[in-house]
């Protein structure tokens, strides 16, 4: 046996020793393997449209495209929470004034709370008693003192903090994974050929395409989402319609975002002294998200991922209760391994 020749015990003493490597470097990047995550499934929705591209020889796109395309991809994850933000920035001095002229003053009770069907008496004594004097409503909102909101302050300029590092470990990897997608592609290709065997190579476009499914039929589902809510927002007088209606289209892609933005909205309205409209809005948007999530998004996915509708709506909310957002992308491609396997591999 020639020096350069490598026996099977030592192909498996490497293969062991590579797993234990990258077992090793996984748990050193477990803090960061959501945003890898997510990385990775923005890198395969996008990567078509680096293909018109002039590319290396290795088939890679070149840097300032990669770049931009990353850059476009940032600015959009971000443009939602820039324009809350603002927004929050802008009414917090008016949030402030009413704060103090409720402690001050108490606050009145809107003209509709005696009409409460069963319920208006009671309701109004229960606001005269606790909120309507200075004295019950600066002992019930002495807690938001200036200590306290600084505290939440504190707590939010934290939070944001690690987001925008996970946000920079994302986008970093997205462009590394983005300007060397083809070679990295090749290499993934190689080893899931490698593991699986002459079908691995169909099973990862499978897998790919399902990735690519998710991401176009949740964008597609929150932006529908948005829009049939922001006619509601218009209707129903709620100040600033197309601002509700962007960040009910924005927070739609998360767990109960939408559900959030057009309760806030209900509630604006709720105050404004219309609780009919605000009622009406609120039961209007429950229903175009609940049609949406779990009937649209579920049949939009699984048929053109070709994954039934049961398989693709457990892979869609199992996939968010386990992994969180990500999930979202990643419960669907699962099932479709899965479905995958038993039905070709294991028939």
């Amino acid at each position: 046996m020639g020096d350069g020749e490598v026996t099977r015990a030592d192909a498996h003493r490497r293969r062991w020793l590579a797993l234990a490597a990258l077992a090793l470097a996984v748990w050193i990047a477990r803090e960061f393997l959501t945003s890898l995550l997510w990385a990775l499934v923005l890198a395969i929705a996008l990567w078509p449209l680096l293909r018109g591209a002039r590319t290396d020889a290795g088939g890679n796109p070149p840097g300032w495209a990669a770049f931009g395309l990353t850059l476009a991809a940032g600015l959009v994850l971000m443009l939602p929470l820039v324009v809350a933000a603002l927004e929050a920035a802008q009414e917090s001095g008016v949030a402030m004034a009413w704060l103090q002229t409720a402690q001050t003053h108490g606050i009145p009770p809107p003209a509709w709370l005696a009409d409460v069907p069963l319920a208006g008496s009671r309701l109004l004594g229960l606001w005269q008693h606790y909120l309507a004097t200075p004295g019950s409503s600066g002992q019930l909102l002495a807690q938001l003192d200036a200590a306290t909101i600084l505290d939440w302050v504190k707590g939010a300029a934290l939070a944001m903090a690690q987001g925008t590092l996970l946000l920079f470990v994302t986008l970093v990897a997205l462009f590394t994974m983005l300007r060397h997608g083809a070679s990295l592609g090749a290499q993934g290709m190689r080893l899931i050929a490698a593991s699986v065997g002459h079908d691995g190579e169909a099973f990862a476009e499978r897998l790919v395409e399902a990735v690519r499914v998710t991401v176009v039929g949740t964008v597609f589902v929150a932006l529908g989402e948005g829009a049939l809510i922001g006619v509601g927002y218009a209707i129903a007088g709620v100040p600033k319609p197309m601002l509700f209606a962007l960040m009910t289209a924005a927070f739609a892609m998360l767990p109960f975002g939408a559900w959030f933005v057009f309760s806030v909205a209900s509630v604006v309205l709720l105050l404004a002294g219309a609780p009919v409209a605000a009622a009406l809005l609120f039961v209007y948007g429950a229903a175009v998200m609940l049609v949406g999530d779990n009937i649209v998004q579920p049949a939009l996915i699984g048929r053109r991922a070709e994954l039934p509708f049961l398989l693709a709506l457990i892979g869609i909310f199992g996939g968010i209760a386990s992994m969180g957002l990500v999930g979202l992308f990643i419960g669907p491609v699962i099932m479709t391994a899965v479905l995958i396997a038993t039905r070709e591999w294991l028939a």
